[in-house]
């Protein structure tokens, strides 16, 4: 890898990894907060709407500012609003943590288009790790500050990482070409990432220090699984490595939802979290481009919504049931492309 993509897999896990962080860090103080069950996830998840908004504006912004000066306002705008989220209004709460999903749909969609734009597998899985990163960073925020508002203010580390904007890849498209995903690469990606969302849940069910240091322990496991993936189905093929992915991650994450076993949490979040590093590449064979696989993603996020909140009214049957299907159908999608992914990747 030259230089110059080192410094493009470190922009693009960074800008992923402090746009997580202030996305997810809620939830490992959801519990604080003196409200319905439904409505604490609420305040958890509403920024996975805002990050639609968010990917729709990237490509508004970066046909007039560039990618630079679009990784530069995002940046700021993730610490800005992480601290306006520390107060603990309820009508300022929830408009300040859709901001934040404004600004982490930006962020994100530049990051993994300037990694598509590589055409490098590696910093392709590695940019998505960004989100295991960011919710290490969550944890251990947490266990150290253990109060939702410090955490919040914690957010404006993403200020000082803004000067890094002159190592991206320096690109910029015409105004008026507008790029809009398909609707199977919008679902590729929904699959894929339920994991992610029923993980939101993970925080209030093993939400004392031991639980939390399983969660921890799970989320670093997943760092290298993003890369074993690409390395994995060199030797087993996309098709088997994906059998094994979703199939550990729909077993394990049954089992997790109804024992609640910290260890098996462990692999679930392992295998769960690994399994996003096929999805932009399939996501691609399903017809999205470097330009619209960020609207792709951020939409559906949309599913960062509503299983963390659908799913809390009964974690052991809906969140069991969200996962094993989710796995299941991204399973068949996969097999059903498995030679254009094969040659998508070779």
């Amino acid at each position: 890898m030259s230089l110059n993509k080192h410094a493009i897999a470190f922009t693009s896990v960074i800008s992923y990894t402090l746009a997580t962080y202030v996305l997810v860090a809620p939830a490992f103080t959801v519990n604080q907060f003196t409200l319905p069950q439904w409505l604490s996830f609420l305040i958890v998840s509403i920024p996975f709407g805002g990050r639609v908004i968010g990917s729709l504006l990237y490509q508004r912004l970066v046909s007039i500012f560039g990618s630079r000066l679009t990784y530069l306002i995002s940046i700021i705008a993730l610490g800005l609003f992480s601290l306006g989220s520390s107060i603990n209004i309820l009508g300022l709460l929830i408009p300040l943590r859709l901001l934040v999903g404004i600004a982490f749909g930006i962020a994100t969609s530049l990051a993994v288009e300037q990694a598509m734009r590589s055409g490098n597998k590696i910093i392709i899985a590695l940019t998505m790790s960004g989100w295991a990163f960011g919710w290490i960073m969550g944890a251990f925020s947490y266990l150290e500050l253990q109060n939702w508002s410090l955490i919040a203010i914690s957010g404006v580390i993403t200020i000082p990482f803004s000067l890094l904007y002159k190592g991206l890849l320096n690109f910029k498209v015409e105004e008026d070409k507008f790029s809009l995903p398909s609707i199977s690469s919008i679902l590729i990606f929904f699959f894929s990432f339920e994991p992610a969302f029923a993980l939101q849940l993970a925080p209030s069910i093993v939400e004392d220090e031991g639980g939390i240091s399983w969660l921890i322990l799970g989320y670093i496991v997943a760092i290298p699984m993003y890369v074993l993936m690409p390395t994995i189905s060199r030797f087993l093929g996309e098709t088997r490595t994906a059998i094994i992915y979703t199939s550990v991650s729909a077993i394990s994450g049954v089992l997790f939802f109804i024992t609640s076993l910290p260890y098996i949490l462990v692999i679930f979040t392992a295998f769960g979290l690994g399994m996003n590093a096929i999805a932009p590449r399939l996501a691609s064979v399903y017809g999205a481009t470097a330009r619209s696989i960020g609207i792709a993603l951020n939409t559906a996020a949309l599913g960062g919504v509503v299983v963390p909140v659908v799913a809390s009214l009964n974690i052991k049957i809906i969140a069991s049931l969200f996962t094993a299907i989710s796995m299941v159908i991204l399973l068949v999608m996969a097999v059903r492309k498995r030679n254009a992914i094969y040659v998508e990747v070779s």
